[in-house]
């Protein structure tokens, strides 16, 4: 508790206490325990709801102040039991206390409810979106490589388009799922050791089809022994997902993407890197914030939804790494990240 803090609730026992004080030489005036006890009932059921909520304080006066009253007072009138006055006034005291917090209780109950209800109906949303997605996206393969029947130039080009859009929509989905999942504590598993050489050839073999669009090139290149770094597979996969749109995004068509991995007895460091447009570095820690873009052109603006990187780093923390991006503007960007490294090869 600070000076400040300590010095309000000094001044609301010193006021409490003189408003106790002003009721009880009140209550002299009158000489009929019936006219005492309904005087000490109003004050008693009126305070509580009065001032500031502060509930260690409001609980002790609740008790404490009915309590000194009805003992000092009552004990003048021997046909009317003090006990009775006490358990009367607490009563009525109590109540008021109840009344002045139920708003609060009932706030906050309803906004729990509400976040629960409004985190399961985007769950379901995320679910049911990314299904059919999925569907058109694999139909889409199928009519660019030109099985059922060959495409001209313009009709390829609007296939290219929908194939991008539909992918988007896709990682949007997936990772408005990711986000749901990490607001509920969510912690990965980490008593596993992941194949890193395994799983980046998969996604980058995954993510094929989305650069082909753009005829970028995407190459990796690994040491000749890597660790196996303990980490929840699904989730660095996620990472690399995002990594690997996020910077197919920012580069122009025949552009290259290029996955390294390098090692020390420590760590395990993964560097996608990008021949894009840069980033801002006065902007780069605003790039980890959810929905942010950087507005360097339209057509940049409105591809993507903002949310990969700080996906990234999110589930890079929970697992004990971190996140590194070094940029230049019209040369590209590179994003680092970190595993602790295993014995394990």
């Amino acid at each position: 508790m600070n000076k400040a803090n300590a010095n309000d609730v000094v001044l609301h026992v010193l006021s409490l206490v003189l408003e106790s004080i002003l009721v009880y030489l009140v209550s002299l005036l009158f000489h009929e325990a019936f006219i005492v006890l309904s005087c000490f009932l109003i004050y008693c059921t009126l305070r509580p709801t009065l001032g500031e909520q502060r509930l260690v304080v409001d609980v002790l006066s609740a008790l404490l102040v009915p309590i000194v009253l009805a003992v000092v007072r009552f004990t003048a009138f021997p046909t009317f039991s003090w006990t009775a006055a006490v358990l009367i006034l607490v009563a009525g005291s109590l109540a008021s206390l109840v009344v002045k917090y139920r708003s609060r209780l009932t706030k906050k109950g309803e906004k729990s409810i509400t976040k629960a209800a409004h985190q399961h109906m985007l769950a379901t949303l995320a679910h049911e979106i990314r299904t059919p997605l999925t569907i058109m996206q694999t139909t889409e393969n199928v009519l660019m490589e030109q099985i059922p029947g060959p495409l001209n130039a313009r009709q390829r080009k609007f296939m290219e388009s929908i194939f991008i859009n539909t992918h988007r929509l896709i990682t949007f989905s997936e990772n408005m799922l990711t986000l749901l999942k990490m607001e509920q504590d969510w912690q990965p598993d980490l008593s596993k050791p992941i194949d890193l050489r395994l799983l980046i050839r998969q996604v980058s073999d995954t993510m094929q089809p989305m650069l082909l669009v753009k005829k970028q090139q995407i190459k990796c290149f690994f040491p000749s022994l890597l660790s196996r770094p303990k980490a929840d597979e699904a989730w660095i996969r996620q990472v690399l997902i995002n990594l690997i749109h996020n910077a197919s995004k920012h580069t122009d068509e025949q552009g290259s993407i290029l996955i390294t991995v390098t090692q020390d007895d420590r760590q395990v460091v993964v560097t996608v890197t990008d021949t894009g447009h840069g980033l801002l570095g006065s902007e780069r820690e605003t790039l980890f914030k959810e929905f942010y873009q950087e507005n360097q052109d339209k057509r940049e603006y409105q591809d993507g939804f903002g949310l990969g990187l700080s996906i990234v780093r999110a589930i890079i923390e929970r697992h004990h790494g971190k996140v590194y991006i070094t940029s230049t503007k019209e040369m590209g960007t590179m994003v680092s990240f970190n595993l602790p490294a295993e014995a394990s090869r």
